[in-house]
């Protein structure tokens, strides 16, 4: 598997919404990665990619992001060590994180404000996104 970025947001939504920090979605799954990037921009998110935990460390490193909706089982860096070191890490410590797993781990609580059980409903996700989406 490639550890490719795949920005997702055109600089001409960028600029059309300045303030909008964008969403940054993890998953090894393309389809799942798509159909979660085309809705959020759908429901007016800025939106960010990658397909797994160390795609998405290399990515913050130069991008500012809102919030992180990630997968559980991803290969090279899971989603709850991806956690783990945006915990520790004084830049990304208070973010906001998503977990969605068909199978979540039971140490996850403490990492994340929600646990998405897959399959699960894209209204369900867009609702806890602008949730916890920061004001």
């Amino acid at each position: 598997m490639s550890s490719e970025l795949m920005p997702s947001a055109s600089s001409d939504d960028l600029m059309a919404r300045p303030h909008a920090r964008p969403i940054l979605i993890v998953d090894d799954e393309p389809v799942i990665l798509e159909m979660l990037r085309d809705m959020l921009v759908e429901e007016g998110f800025s939106v960010v990619t990658a397909n797994d935990g160390q795609a998405a460390l290399a990515l913050l490193q130069q991008t500012d992001v809102a919030l992180v909706l990630m997968d559980f089982m991803m290969p090279r860096l899971n989603g709850l060590q991806l956690a783990d070191q945006l915990r520790r890490d004084q830049r990304t410590a208070d973010l906001p994180l998503l977990l969605m797993s068909a199978v979540p781990p039971p140490d996850a609580d403490g990492h994340f404000l929600a646990v998405i059980l897959k399959p699960f409903g894209l209204d369900l996700i867009v609702r806890l996104v602008r949730q916890f989406y920061p004001a």
